[in-house]
């Protein structure tokens, strides 16, 4: 009985597993980051700007930093948060710790919530 009701559970929650990871897949283009790399406080890290341009304020955004060399290659990856809330039009700041320096970063959004529906308000880059 147990056995029957876990294959059920998985049945229905595998395809809501998908649609979230295909929204935010088809989401990644409303997102722009402005990063540099910096030698912070406590060793090299990545630091910018990510820009929303979804019509929803957004809160709890995961990010994923890749670093790349000269070659593109993704040589190490680390994952990082936008600080507090990301109005819609608007822009968060996050700052990420890396292991190593590199040729050039790449970020993408990983998850986040919505908050509420609103107007634009677009920031200066």
């Amino acid at each position: 009985m147990l056995l029957l009701c876990g294959t059920l559970i998985m049945t229905l929650a595998a395809p809501v597993v998908a649609t979230v990871e295909t929204a935010i897949a088809d989401e990644q283009g409303s997102f722009r980051f402005e990063l540099a790399q910096v030698d912070g406080p406590r060793g090299l890290a990545v630091q910018g700007y990510l820009y929303n341009g979804l019509p929803w304020r957004i809160t709890n955004v995961r990010l994923h930093v890749e670093s790349v060399d000269e070659n593109g290659t993704v040589t190490t990856s680390s994952p990082g948060w936008v600080v507090g809330d990301v109005g819609a039009g608007g822009r968060g700041w996050f700052y990420v710790p890396v292991s190593s320096p590199a040729a050039t970063y790449h970020a993408t959004v990983q998850s986040f919530d919505k908050v509420v529906l609103e107007p634009p308000r677009f920031e200066a880059p």
